[in-house]
């Protein structure tokens, strides 16, 4: 029996979190078992579309191999980014003490068990160059939840401080 909105609106909270986290951890886990030529057929997608808009834009063409690597390393960063704000979001919810530590430590491990994994899937291996991008993308995320959540509570105590602040004006007394 929920009868209190910040009961409700803190349980809806807890709830969007977990499936926050499991979605960006299903999302990791989909492009990791991809086999090697699934990972670089998307990626040469993406280097061609880069590659069609820069030679739009600089009637110029680009070395592709080098697109082609920065398009896979970005792919790790743009991943974890949304795994750090999951995760920040989640322990912000969940843990009173240290929430972003707590992010970060959860990110490093699902980076590291992501590497890991790569071993069993065909055509993917470890690769200690990802991990620095996976790092890179989680501490954005996590760093992007912190100003966000601070900034939030700045805004909140200047509007809260005019709400109090704020009066009307009292009409003159009646003349009889």
């Amino acid at each position: 029996d929920i009868n209190d909105w910040g009961e409700l609106n803190f349980l809806y909270k807890k709830y969007v979190s977990i499936l926050f986290v499991i979605i960006s951890i299903l999302l990791i886990i989909a492009f990791t078992l991809q086999p090697g030529s699934a990972s670089a057929a998307l990626a040469m997608h993406f280097v061609n579309v880069i590659s069609k808009v820069n030679n739009n834009l600089n009637h110029t063409s680009a070395d592709w191999y080098a697109f082609y690597i920065l398009v896979r390393k970005f792919a790790h960063s743009v991943e974890y980014l949304v795994m750090g704000v999951a995760s920040s979001f989640f322990f912000l919810v969940w843990s009173k003490k240290r929430p972003f530590l707590l992010a970060v430590v959860f990110c490093a491990v699902v980076s590291i068990c992501d590497q890991l994994s790569k071993i069993v899937v065909p055509g993917r291996e470890f690769d200690i160059t990802d991990i620095p991008f996976d790092v890179m993308g989680y501490l954005i995320g996590i760093l992007f939840v912190y100003v966000a959540r601070h900034e939030w509570h700045k805004f909140k105590q200047r509007w809260c401080s005019h709400l109090i602040n704020f009066s009307l004006p009292v009409p003159p007394p009646h003349p009889e």
